[in-house]
């Protein structure tokens, strides 16, 4: 290891300056339009068990949408207290989020040289994937530093002794392994990893301290983990054998996560990134080799694993991305080592008074490249309720992605068009709808149109219960979501508001259905609110002008 003060630039100046550079661009990511997000896709998983089962049906099962266990308790605990909001949601995902940000660069210090822990913490203030997870309320930015920090503690505890890596180790893996139990495949890794080497030593020294020395905490966090994990597995193993078997891992696959995990589909980008991620991993390996092949060894154990395990959707390189996200910070840390490296090379050819500068420049345009070409502008740089849909995270190369291929060929309706040009602001409620993003095509209207928009539920007024909408009221559960509305709080609701109501009678995708019940929905909105604005076979339109 490396002295662990070598990493930290010599001018406060500049440490702040980094500081705030870095704190702000991971802030701005994670926070601009957040506040508007519409929940989707796998976010209401958690919702839907809440809804269906008690306290201990939750801790017993994994659901067969998998959901998170202590997530879907603690939102069913607020929905019963104080309310449950997007907010309260997504405050969690947030700090976690945040957290990697701050943490991973801290961590990894003692293996990292000059500048690349602040490279480090650039490239996860913009890393698209983890901005995406900080966004959505699912724990992967949850279980990235917490299994992140449990991995390197274990390590430190084995090579330099002390208990305090123990109190982080045995905790956080126990805590990322209830919010997502592949995450022991790498702390338990970790353990294997330790195990496999003191019975080397057994077996070639007849030395038993190691074993006597890894055992016990190991015990202690199998029987901690167990406590957790194996209650849903043994009471409901269908859950997950549901989940197993399905799909294979195909070589497209490979390249998706590569362009996910580094944040880019350009091949030229992704190229360089792997590139400097080649050369950061021959320098690590110079630096300290038996910590690298530590951390191989773990991601090929994690990776062997889920392949064997031929999970659902594995074909999908989010969902190997997701499985395997511990790593991002590791894969990271390596590509910012290779630039600094390299750009140290490079920069012997330089006149010294040119290093400096030579050094800002490319470091900036290696940046502003990678944002370029990479989904951050397009997600977030217009009006986008549905950044956690996915057809942001599916594939970055949007003339290929099929959620843009396949579902955004509809023109956008003339009404819509209609719609933009009434004088004053507005905004879209659109009723029904479909939580996955794939069946509906709201996401892509959106795009065209750049108008706010809200989601309307029928319950409460055309049905008792639809799935994917909350009830319209319950005497336990307290609903506090602001981007849902009912129709059957209309004309009141929003009333300081200008309002389109669009009630979708017909769906624009044929493998979509709409609910029977729509025709008589219609004729209670109507009585409501007068006759419609706009009507045709696929919609109909009411105008609601806000109350002065």
């Amino acid at each position: 290891m490396t002295d662990t003060q070598t990493w930290r630039p010599k001018s406060p100046w500049l440490v702040i300056s980094l500081t705030v550079l870095i704190g702000g661009l991971a802030i701005y990511f994670r926070f601009t339009q957040l506040g508007h997000q519409i929940l989707i896709d796998d976010e209401w998983h958690a919702i839907h068990a809440l809804l269906r089962l008690d306290y201990r049906e939750i801790f017993l099962s994994f659901g067969h949408a998998d959901h998170s266990i202590p997530l879907t308790l603690l939102f069913k605990y607020l929905t019963e207290t104080i309310g449950l909001s997007e907010w309260r949601m997504r405050v969690l995902p947030l700090l976690g989020g945040l957290t990697t940000v701050l943490v991973a660069p801290w961590l990894l210090r003692p293996w990292l040289r000059s500048y690349e822990p602040w490279v480090l913490a650039g490239l996860l203030a913009l890393s698209p994937i983890l901005i995406h997870f900080s966004r959505y309320v699912r724990p992967y930015a949850l279980t990235i530093p917490l299994t992140f920090a449990a991995v390197i503690a274990l390590w430190r505890w084995w090579h330099e002794g002390g208990r305090w890596p123990l109190f982080v180790f045995i905790p956080a893996t126990v805590i990322a392994g209830w919010l997502h139990p592949l995450t022991l495949l790498f702390t338990g890794g970790g353990l294997l990893w330790f195990g496999l080497a003191s019975l080397k030593d057994l077996l070639r020294h007849r030395d038993m301290s190691g074993l006597m020395r890894v055992v016990p905490p190991g015990l202690v966090t199998v029987a901690l983990s167990s406590v957790l994990v194996l209650p849903p597995l043994l009471a409901d193993p269908h859950s997950m054998a549901a989940k197993t078997g399905v799909d294979q891992l195909q070589w497209d696959t490979v390249v998706w996560a590569w362009e996910l995990s580094v944040g880019t589909a350009h091949w030229g980008m992704a190229f360089l990134m792997l590139v400097l991620a080649v050369v950061g991993l021959v320098t690590a390996l110079r630096r300290e080799a038996g910590f690298v092949f530590y951390w191989l060894f773990l991601t090929a154990l994690a990776s062997g694993v889920v392949t064997l395990l031929n999970p659902a959707w594995i074909h999908h390189a989010l969902v190997p991305v997701r499985y395997l996200s511990v790593a991002l910070p590791w894969l990271l840390s390596l590509i910012a080592i290779g630039f600094v490296v390299t750009l140290r090379w490079l920069n012997q050819f330089n006149p010294r008074e040119y290093v400096a500068t030579v050094t800002v420049v490319a470091l900036g345009l290696w940046l502003a490249g990678l944002v370029v070409s990479g989904p951050l502008l397009t997600t977030y740089g217009l009006v986008n309720q549905f950044a956690g849909a996915q057809r942001y995270h599916f594939d970055y190369d949007y003339t290929s992605n099929p959620y843009v291929t396949l579902l955004e060929g509809h023109a956008l309706p003339q009404v819509y068009s209609e719609m933009m040009e009434e004088p004053g602001d507005w905004l879209i409620i659109e009723a029904p709808w479909s939580f996955e993003s794939h069946s509906t095509p709201l996401v892509g209207f959106q795009r065209q149109h750049q108008m706010p928009m809200k989601v309307g539920m029928m319950t409460g007024l055309c049905t008792e219960r639809a799935y994917g909408e909350l009830p319209y009221q319950s005497r336990k559960m307290v609903w506090l979501f602001e981007d849902f509305v009912h129709l059957a709080d209309f004309p009141q609701v929003l009333s300081d508001q200008n309002r389109f109501l669009v009630l979708n009678r017909r769906p624009m995708y044929d493998f979509v259905s709409i609910p029977d019940v729509m025709s008589d929905c219609v004729t209670k909105l109507s009585m409501r609110l007068g006759e419609a604005w706009y009507e045709d076979e696929y919609r109909v339109v009411y105008r609601l002008p806000k109350e002065v």
